[in-house]
C-alpha cells in the first residue's frame, strides 16, 4: 500500500534531490561513508516508505545495512512523475530481515530471488496523539494493559502449538509471527480493559492487513482480569468495526519559486 497522501506537497526536480541527497543514483543515498537520504520509487516499492524491498548485489546490501546502522532519520523522497519527486519526511530503520518468510511478504511482483532483504522504517517526524477522557486510559495504563495483551496472546498461541517471535519493535505493522509448521500468521495485538473491543490501529498497521492475507487482529478485552481473545481477519475487521478519524495533521503548502 503506498504512500499516497489526498493533498501532495510541492515537487521537486531531480537536480533539486540531488543537491538535497548528495547525488547518486541509488535510492539510498550516501557521502563520505553516511546515508544523506533517500529516494524511493512506488513501482519497485509499493509499501514504500515504511517497507523497502532491498534487491541483491554487494553495493546496495552495504547500503541498507548502512541505513540500519543510522542512528538518525534521513530526508525520505517519493518519485511522483518523471522528473518530479515529493518529499515525505525524516525516517529511519528499525529492522532489516533477510528471512525468506519476510521476503514471501513483501516482494510484491518482484522475483524472490532477485531479492537481498526487506528494510522496515519509521518516521520521525511522526505526531503522537494523545487522548485522554471518553474512557480512554492514561498512557502508563495503556501500556499495562498492551503489555498484557501481548503476553496473553503469546500463551494461547504456543497452546495452539505455535512457535511465536515478538515482532513489535521493527514497526513492520504487526506484533507477533506465528509459525506451525507450514502455517504462518501475522498477529497485531490490541488489548482493552473493557469488555468490548475498542482500539487503534495506525496507517501502517492497516496497510499490513491490506497487503498480507495471514494477517490477523487479535484484540484482547478485560485484559488485565479476564481476557478474552478475539482474533479477526482483516476482512472481518474492515467489516465489523467503524474507523473513524481522531485527528488530523494540517500543513501549509508553500509556494514554489
Amino acid at each position: 500500500m503506498s504512500h499516497k497522501p489526498k493533498h501532495q506537497k510541492p515537487l521537486i526536480d531531480t537536480a533539486e534531490l540531488a543537491r538535497l541527497t548528495a547525488g547518486g543514483d541509488d535510492y539510498i543515498r550516501t557521502k563520505d561513508g553516511a546515508v544523506k537520504g533517500l529516494a524511493l520509487r512506488l513501482d519497485l516499492n509499493e509499501g514504500a516508505p515504511e517497507v523497502i524491498v532491498v534487491g541483491k548485489g554487494p553495493r546496495i546490501e552495504h547500503r541498507a545495512r548502512l541505513l540500519l546502522g543510522t542512528p538518525h532519520a534521513v530526508p525520505t523522497y517519493v518519485k511522483r512523475a518523471t522528473n518530479a519527486w515529493e518529499y515525505l519526511g525524516e525516517y529511519r530503520a528499525t529492522a532489516y530481515r533477510t528471512d525468506r518468510s519476510a521476503i514471501d511478504q513483501y516482494c510484491g511482483e518482484r522475483t524472490v530471488g532477485d531479492i537481498a532483504g526487506i528494510l522496515f522504517l519509521e518516521c520521525a517526524d511522526a505526531v503522537s496523539v494523545t487522548v485522554r477522557g471518553g474512557g480512554f486510559a492514561d498512557p502508563q495504563t495503556r501500556r499495562e494493559i498492551e503489555l498484557a495483551a501481548v503476553q496473553y496472546v503469546t500463551r494461547e498461541l504456543e497452546l495452539r502449538g505455535f512457535t511465536v517471535e515478538d515482532r513489535q519493535r521493527e514497526n513492520c505493522g504487526y506484533d507477533l509471527l506465528a509459525r506451525r509448521g507450514k502455517e504462518e500468521l501475522l498477529y497485531e495485538v490490541k488489548g482493552t480493559d473493557a469488555i468490548s473491543p475498542r482500539f487503534f490501529i495506525s496507517r501502517n498497521e492497516r496497510n499490513c492487513s491490506r497487503l498480507n492475507e495471514n494477517w490477523r487482529l487479535a484484540v484482547v478485552t478485560s485484559a488485565r482480569a479476564t481476557p478474552t481473545l478475539h482474533i479477526l481477519t482483516p476482512e472481518e475487521m474492515e467489516d465489523q468495526f467503524t474507523f473513524e478519524c481522531l485527528a488530523w495533521e494540517c500543513t501549509i503548502e508553500m509556494p514554489t519559486a
